[in-house]
């Protein structure tokens, strides 16, 4: 996964409190709590070092040093306190967490955990967190597909594909539900085809529960193919909202080369198309070859 900006400026705002949590911790120790190399922590305390208040006097920067591989704040400025959860982090926790509890009844003790944790993120938010968060059961064949995870089942589903843009009729055994950028989705294996696929709950337009599963899920690693696209600067949208399967890029001028690894050509087809001409595929040759068709297709109606 490729790293943001974004994501680099909350991990460094986070070091700043948590070092002032833990005088005398190591830039190592550091490292393996944020998950990134200690080039990278040592990478972001720079960049800590020249941000500050408004004026970005001497007296308005953080202070930071590190030698002998421990790190010290001397004035953290504002960053003294762990940064707040944003409203809409908060709902999607409780969302989360009222999820859990539903599809955790059999499970009294991880119950009643869940449940104490919920009370307290609900009180970060106000009513509106608690609010979305009772209403979760709410949302279209939630109870059946808890149940169906709970007690290993299938499910019957008709489903909306914007992909191929059809409802097709799909019989999965679903195995999660988490949430994604506000949305909920289904992680399921299809039984037809023996591979994993995820579905937005949204797009489910029917579902029934089948019997008990008898299936058992291939171990095989989906097949991946390596996509090389130029992104033009007014498209960089796609990378923040694809940025789990990107491997790697490169800045080139007014655009950005990426590589992803993809295992639903389709998908990565209809982006292309639907940003075009802000995306362009530089390979697999037979990916250019059949947008090109595709593309030629979709003028001669018109």
């Amino acid at each position: 996964m490729v790293e943001t900006a974004a994501i680099r400026a909350l991990r460094s705002m986070d070091l700043i409190p948590f070092v002032l949590e833990n005088p005398g911790v190591s830039i190592a120790e550091l490292a393996e709590k944020f998950s990134v190399t200690q080039e990278q922590i040592k990478s972001d305390l720079q960049l800590v070092f020249m941000c500050g208040l408004p004026g970005y006097t001497p007296y308005d920067l953080i202070d930071v040093a590190f030698e002998d591989g421990i790190v010290s704040v001397i004035d953290p400025q504002v960053l003294n306190r762990p940064r707040n959860f944003s409203s809409n982090e908060i709902v999607v926790i409780a969302l989360g967490l009222k999820m859990l509890i539903d599809i955790n009844q059999m499970n009294p003790t991880a119950t009643s955990k869940l449940k104490k944790l919920s009370e307290k993120v609900a009180k970060l938010g106000g009513s509106n967190s608690i609010l979305m968060a009772g209403d979760v059961s709410q949302v279209p064949f939630f109870e059946i597909i808890s149940k169906a995870i709970s007690q290993q089942r299938v499910l019957n589903l008709q489903y909306h594909s914007l992909i191929k843009d059809q409802v097709t009729n799909r019989l999965v055994l679903p195995e999660k539900l988490y949430f994604l950028n506000g949305s909920l989705y289904l992680l399921a294996m299809d039984i037809n085809i023996d591979s994993d696929r995820v579905f937005k709950v949204e797009l489910i337009k029917e579902c029934e529960i089948g019997a008990p599963a008898n299936v058992k899920k291939s171990v095989a690693a989906p097949v991946e193919t390596t996509v090389i696209l130029d992104i033009q600067r007014e498209n960089q949208s796609f990378i923040e909202r694809n940025s789990s399967i990107i491997t790697a890029m490169e800045e080139r001028g007014k655009s950005t080369r990426v590589h992803l690894q993809v295992s639903n050509l389709e998908w990565i087809m209809r982006a292309v198309l639907s940003n075009a001409p802000g995306i362009t595929v530089i390979s697999p040759e037979s990916l250019v070859i059949e947008i090109k068709e595709t593309a030629g297709d979709l003028l001669a109606l018109y």
